[in-house]
């Protein structure tokens, strides 16, 4: 190259960093344009000189010419490759952040331009540091290399979706109350609040209610599209699971790992419902934590920078982004002062993870300032201090405060394998098979032996770190049997570690006793297979165990049956003190929130006219008959729930 050339190219430097300033400002003008109300009679819009000013410093930026002057100043680190990249992405972020305070004042619904805005910081921000060089070919190279280990994960993904997704409408039956109101809250956010993609809703990220809500336009208002993103979530949390486990003990425990959760029941039926978001975080804590713990040992910024991102895009998902940023810092913490050696040349890319999630989380930060009632919201609701919950337990059982947590913590550490999975599922089951719990205690010895490695320091951080969360400031004790789901797949690395470690103590050694570790670790699967399969489809699927409370189950058929009414006729239910619309979420949901009138007389008071449909719950279908029969010719419609007669519904000929 020329000396000219060289000059040149330093000097292009230059020219793209005050090019990015003049497209900040015009950006910036047209999103404060956006965020005011028009008025017809002004000559030019509000911030139009910002524009203008903009447009100038664009043009300005072209005639920089490669003098001596602005060669010496190229070398000013703010021109350089990875400063302009990671200060644009902060800027583009902080843009996001800024437009979206003001769209929120101004009640626009439309932040798509903010979003693009927010990811296009995100992906500057990572640019900075993605130093990996692309060759045309390379990802066809790299899959001929790996080809039989990607077809491995690609095979249990699929066995996965197949539980996953079969009948996934319909199992379970009828939805619960909180499912219905996260279909409704969902819906929700094509106006108001929640079209905020930073807002929140008891914790939900809006960003989720409008993945899910758009699932409701493809798929309809049902269930099947509201449970479409859970069993989308429960899939992809097999590669990132793979990707974690294959850190610590290599291809074969990650795939002994996956399997496991692939079949575990408590994880296919979480997958298989919306009401809470614990099953997302099974594939994103995973996915977070490896690129972090990968990006440390590899000493590769982008990773760590990979892994700040994701987490900060996890605020807008659920609320377990909070303990995991909290167990990121601990353990950063501990390798400070107790790592030093291995972690002082490792500091740039632990920065690099804390810059990434700084930029990234700043349009949630702001909301979150703005709102901090809503970002603290499910620990003013089940938190163990906000809520009074510990001081009531003192005062009640004379206990103190150290021994109620430290028996909190042990009840969450036994709900993966001990009580039953009653919260949310129904099922008499634990979260873990026996089987799967053997060998999980044999793999948590194994684990907590070898924390002296920074990565088994991390998979005890992730275990622990999230079950003394939940035991400490969570209640009630019942909900502990969902939430442990968080730390499900830090259980199951465990598990496939203790297999692993038992097997080779009985002398099966895959490397010399190959077949016989093939035949011992496939039988044992097999029999985890049947047993979790049985468990959820056998034992728990087919016999309405899904939120038991009779009314509940009632409100989920009376939706449906609704649903299929015409618009314009009235619908009646004859109603009581048990069974009555309006008393649950998922009712609503179903029946898209058209009017039924609750009729609480005799049936004999009613003068319905043609076409009209009543509608009996379970202690009135007598009283619906008997009219029916005084009344001939219109249609019969009985629904049943397993043995249970749960509704009947007569239009009226």
């Amino acid at each position: 190259m020329t000396e000219r050339s060289e000059n040149e190219a330093d000097v292009r430097n230059i020219q793209r960093t005050i090019a990015f300033l003049g497209i900040f400002l015009i950006l910036t003008s047209q999103f404060l344009v956006f965020s005011t109300q028009s008025n017809a009679v002004v000559l030019f819009p509000p911030y139009t000189g910002l524009a203008v000013l903009g447009v100038i410093i664009l043009v300005l930026s072209q005639l920089i010419r490669p003098t001596p002057f602005f060669q010496k100043l190229s070398g000013w680190f703010i021109f350089q490759e990875k400063t302009f990249w990671a200060l644009a992405g902060l800027m583009f972020s902080a843009l996001a952040a800024g437009a979206m305070a003001s769209f929120m004042l101004f009640t626009r619904v439309n932040y798509i331009p903010i979003v693009t805005v927010w990811l296009l910081g995100a992906g500057a921000y990572l640019y900075a540091f993605f130093d990996a060089p692309f060759r045309e070919g390379v990802l066809f190279e790299w899959l001929k290399k790996n080809r039989n280990e990607v077809f491995s994960i690609i095979a249990v993904m699929l066995f996965a979706a197949v539980s996953r997704f079969y009948q996934l409408g319909a199992i379970p039956r009828v939805l619960d109350g909180d499912e219905g109101s996260v279909g409704l809250n969902a819906q929700a956010t094509l106006q108001g609040a929640l079209a905020n993609p930073f807002a929140l809703w008891e914790n939900f990220g809006a960003l989720y209610l409008q993945l899910i809500n758009l699932s409701l336009k493809f798929f309809g208002v049902n269930a099947f599209g509201l449970r479409l993103l859970p069993a989308i979530g429960g899939i992809l949390a097999i590669p990132a699971l793979y990707l974690f486990a294959r850190w610590f003990g290599g291809r074969r425990i990650a795939l002994v790992a996956v399997i496991i959760l692939a079949f575990s029941h408590a994880h296919i039926h979480f997958s298989r419902i919306a009401s809470v978001a614990y099953i997302q975080e099974t594939w994103l804590i995973p996915l977070e934590l490896y690129l972090l713990i990968s990006g440390l040992e590899k000493r590769q910024s982008w990773r760590t920078a990979l892994s700040g991102i994701i987490l900060a895009f996890h605020f807008s998902v659920y609320l377990s982004s909070q303990v995991i940023l909290g167990v990121v810092f601990i353990y950063m913490l501990i390798l400070l002062l107790f790592y030093r050696n291995w972690f002082k040349t490792r500091i740039s890319q632990a920065l690099v993870f804390w810059g990434g999630f700084l930029v990234t989380i700043l349009p949630s930060a702001v909301y979150s300032i703005k709102n901090p009632n809503e970002f603290v919201n499910r620990l003013n609701r089940a938190g163990t201090f906000q809520t009074g919950y510990l001081t009531d337990l003192m005062g009640t059982t004379g206990q103190s405060a150290a021994e109620i947590l430290f028996e909190r913590v042990v009840h969450a550490f036994l709900s993966l394998f001990y009580y039953p999975s009653l919260d949310f599922y129904g099922s008499p089951a634990p979260m873990m098979s026996m089987i799967t719990s053997v060998l999980f205690l044999v793999g948590l010895g194994l684990s907590l032996w070898r924390f002296r490695k920074p990565e088994y320091l991390l998979l005890n951080g992730y275990f622990w770190g999230g079950t003394v969360s939940i035991g400490v400031f969570a209640t009630p004790p019942s909900a502990d049997s969902y939430r442990v789901l968080m730390v499900l797949p830090a259980a199951v690395i465990m598990a496939s570690l203790g297999l692993d470690q038992l097997l080779q103590l009985m002398r099966l050694d895959p490397k010399t006793t190959r077949v016989g570790y093939t035949v011992s670790v496939s039988t044992i699967l097999a029999g985890l297979l049947a047993f979790n399969l049985w468990t959820y489809y056998g034992e728990f699927a087919g016999k309405c165990l899904f939120t038991g409370d009779t009314a509940g189950r009632f409100a989920s058929y009376l939706g449906r049956e609704v649903s299929s009414v015409e618009n314009e006729l009235q619908v009646y239910l004859l109603s009581d003190d048990a069974f009555y619309y309006g008393n649950h979420p998922s009712a609503f949901f179903l029946s898209r929130s058209r009017s039924i009138i609750n009729f609480t007389d005799p049936i004999d008071q009613l003068s319905p006219v043609s076409g009209e449909t009543i509608i009996a719950p379970p202690n009135r279908i007598s009283e619906l008959e008997d009219w029916a029969r005084a009344h001939p010719g219109g249609d019969l419609h009985y629904q049943y729930d397993c043995d249970t007669t749960m509704l009947l519904s007569y239009r009226v000929p």
